[in-house]
């Protein structure tokens, strides 16, 4: 039994690591798109708001759970088993895209077009709310034009012996389940240059 319970303390570990690691990998692979993405919007012309609202859209995957709308995720498709759910989510009869894909478009869509007043009223996660896990752009222009941009953001780990894996994390708070707790957070950067072409199209006022 003692050598069962040293076994299956390791295999626990193992198999966290290795959820953790992929997790820690995907959110990169998240910020380093919002860096491109961000960049690319900032190389167009858009001003410093929208240039918020583009970076908080594209790193969607680690903003943690939905707190506007309320009824996010609960336009499910049709059907009285997950197979027939499956089957209403994923048909294409006269429809680009499902119901509930409609619904979330429709929301994006809101969230995109809205003003400085009203945006957080139509779309918001729980990691935006909070400035240690939010997302922070700086970025800047050069005399030949070209973009410098860096997201940076502080993912929360809320799986066990994140510390083991990772070494020293800064604690930030997140929501897991209907619990707000305190977690090791894992800082995350990317940085993307781009050349500056607004002003090609754009007339100054």
């Amino acid at each position: 039994m003692v050598e069962s319970c040293i076994v299956m303390v390791l295999l626990c570990l193992i198999l966290f690591g290795i959820l953790q690691v992929s997790y820690v990998v995907a959110a990169r692979n998240v910020v380093s798109y919002t860096a491109i993405a961000t960049a690319r919007a900032a190389s167009v012309g858009l001003n410093d708001f929208m240039l918020h609202k583009v970076s908080h859209y594209a790193s969607i995957p680690t903003a943690g759970p939905v707190s506007t709308p309320t009824g996010f995720g609960s336009a499910k498709p049709e059907g009285k088993s997950v197979g027939a759910m499956w089957d209403n989510a994923i048909a294409r009869d006269n429809e680009v895209v499902s119901a509930l894909g409609t619904y979330e478009i429709a929301v994006k869509e809101a969230y995109h077009m809205a003003g400085p007043e009203g945006f957080r009223s139509i779309l918001d996660y729980e990691n935006w709310q909070r400035d240690e896990t939010g997302i922070r752009v700086g970025y800047e222009r050069d005399g030949n034009n070209v973009i410098t941009l860096e997201i940076e953001q502080t993912v929360p780990l809320v799986l066990p012996f994140s510390q083991v894996f990772f070494g020293h994390l800064d604690p930030v708070d997140a929501t897991r389940g209907d619990h707000v707790g305190t977690y090791p957070g894992k800082r995350i950067t990317a940085t993307a240059i781009i050349e500056d072409h607004s002003e090609l199209y754009l007339k100054n006022n």
